[in-house]
């Protein structure tokens, strides 16, 4: 878009909306204001204005005022110039290829939008087109006063997508050296609450800046239109990813499988101890196939100490679908992949973003913990409602060219950086110049979670009963807490010595010799075991040998232990009881 004659003034003052006096050639001359918004922070004390002559023998104003100089920025303030660069943009190609039909003021239900657009492929479109004068601290803001029809605009527009057009609301900044664009909060929330629900509505926000002359203007470059910090959050979240990310085996080789695999061990697991558990994991199940084949007991062998065993239940289920249903292969399908047993919303995001590059979030405690302290969310990170919430709003935000890469770095920065316990590392946060939880300093104090219920307290007496030879072992049943799983016999309450003499008897058993071993106690998610345990010497292990009630031990020697049968974590104290035991007998 181009002017005529340009000739240069300074601004004096402007008595209403539509006139302003400069000083011209040296002398005070009335002209013309192209535009009805207040600018106020334009047009100031002898600040340089620009002007276009006008020919028209009808005016009283022989000048229009198009441009000022803002302290050194040229911003163009012609309310008609955006809707001019706009059509230009769209006839090169600047939205749709093979651009067919651009029709100006065209009215759809109660509104006039700027333009009406088609293609030769079939696409429809109504655009709105907002002039953008406002300019703070880098910060481009719209409007700049209160404006209904504005209003009235975003809510047509979602009428227009809900009726099956494409819809656009374009934000032309009239100057260079802007960040981003945001609603004008402080004059108008109503608006920036109406754009987030457009937004969601399906309503394309776009902004650009443009190449501003004395002379004329030209969009130029995109810029980024932020309603929320979560619109802010992945620029400098990849920068810092990139300078120091973690290598991880499952990064390296990001197939579906291995994220899938990765993910189900991470869940409730640190980094450093899941590397040992991949790596023998895939040793022995190096694809789906084998791990749909695999027997019960090999695998939790494989998952012993990683604990949630039902995780790794869930993993053999699902590879059994997958071969049945898909050829041994994951699907590309969100839908299909989050109702495979076992992978919730979180795990599914992650498949599809990770090894298939699709835009989806995935959203865990982590990732709802940092934000919640980005934006000082006092919503209870613990109900359903709110995870889904985030999770909608990360779709939005989520950058289509690298989403695998985007949430690998949220799980990043809330492992390394924004950590859960302890004092969050807010000197290295790339987020630290808009986090409002650093700014209020109240980083400590947020992710806000329900009290959750106590947790239910069960003591138990564990008894490592070995002879010269071998150990007993007993199978859990096949459903509840550590399904399937093989554990040390055990007393309910926390018995003396002689109480446990006296029910190895029972059982048919000689004890020879009995030590107290340490007490130990496991954390469940919802129940605690605080358990004793005795080390019991007796004369011989044998089936023929023991009464009803230890029939359905299993007597092993110790080296099965480690290769055979499961034993769950919760026992760990105790399994090193035997090994010590084999130690100092060889």
């Amino acid at each position: 878009m181009k002017y005529g004659e340009i000739v240069t003034a300074q601004f004096i003052e402007r008595p209403n909306r539509f006139i302003a006096y400069v000083e011209l050639m040296g002398e005070r001359t009335k002209v013309h204001v192209k535009n009805t918004g207040r600018c106020g922070e334009l047009l100031t004390d002898h600040a340089s204005v620009y002007l276009e002559k006008n020919d028209s023998k009808m005016r009283s104003t022989a000048y229009d005022l198009v441009a000022v100089d803002k302290g050194g920025r040229l911003v163009n303030m012609d309310s008609m110039a955006p809707n001019k660069v706009v059509g230009e943009w769209l006839w090169s190609g600047g939205l749709y290829e093979n651009i067919s039909l651009v029709r100006p003021e065209k009215t759809f239900g109660g509104s006039r939008f700027d333009f009406y657009v088609e293609n030769d492929s079939g696409k429809k479109a109504f655009i709105e087109v907002k002039g953008v004068t406002l300019e703070r601290d880098g910060v481009a803001a719209f409007p700049d006063a209160p404006s209904e029809r504005a209003l009235k605009h975003v809510e047509e527009l979602m009428e227009a997508c809900r009726q099956g057009y494409e819809a656009y609301l374009l934000f032309i900044v009239q100057m260079k050296g802007v960040r981003y664009l945001e609603p004008n909060w402080d004059t108008q929330p109503a608006f920036g609450e109406a754009l987030k629900r457009a937004r969601s509505a399906g309503v394309r926000l776009i902004a650009y800046d443009c190449l501003v002359r004395k002379d004329g203007m030209e969009m130029d470059e995109p810029l980024p239109v932020v309603l929320d910090s979560l619109d802010r959050i992945a620029e400098p979240l990849l920068t810092w990813y990139d300078a120091g990310r973690r290598i991880l085996p499952w990064r390296e080789e990001p197939t579906p499988y291995h994220v899938w695999l990765s993910e189900i061990m991470l869940q409730q697991t640190r980094v450093e101890a899941v590397r040992p558990y991949y790596d023998r994991f895939l040793q022995e199940l190096p694809d789906i196939e084998s791990l749909a084949a695999v027997d019960e007991e090999k695998l939790l062998k494989l998952w012993e100490g990683l604990g949630y065993y039902n995780r790794a239940r869930n993993l053999r289920k699902a590879a059994q679908i997958l071969v049945s249903k898909y050829d041994g292969r994951m699907p590309d399908d969100y839908e299909k992949i989050a109702a495979l047993p076992g992978i919730g919303s979180y795990t599914a995001g992650a498949i599809m973003s990770i090894a298939f590059g699709r835009a989806y979030p995935a959203v865990d405690g982590n990732v709802l913990r940092i934000l919640s302290r980005l934006r000082a969310d006092e919503r209870d990170i613990l109900n359903a409602k709110v995870k889904k919430s985030v999770e909608e709003e990360l779709l939005v935000v989520i950058p289509k060219e690298r989403p695998g890469d985007f949430n690998q770095a949220l799980m990043e920065l809330g492992a390394m950086v924004c950590i859960p316990n302890g004092t969050p590392k807010c000197e290295i946060c790339p987020w630290t110049e808009f986090c409002r939880a650093k700014m209020e300093g109240r980083a400590g104090d947020l992710p806000r979670k329900a009290k959750k219920k106590p947790r239910q307290i069960e003591k138990k007496t564990i008894l490592v009963i070995q002879d010269a030879e071998r150990i007993a072992l007993h199978k859990r049943p096949p459903k509840g807490l550590l399904a399937g799983m093989y554990e040390f016999p055990s007393l309910e309450g926390q018995c003396k010595k002689n109480q446990v003499l006296a029910y190895l008897r029972e059982l048919g058993f000689s004890p020879i010799r009995i030590r107290e071993l340490p007490p130990a106690k496991h954390v469940f998610t919802h129940r605690e075991w605080w358990m004793t345990g005795y080390l019991i010497r007796v004369d011989e292990l044998a089936v023929g040998n023991a009464k009803a009630g230890a029939r359905d031990f299993v007597f092993v020697e110790p080296e099965q232990t480690r290769m055979e049968y499961p034993i769950p974590s919760a026992f760990a104290v105790y399994a090193e009881q035997v090994e010590m035991r084999r130690g100092r007998e060889k």
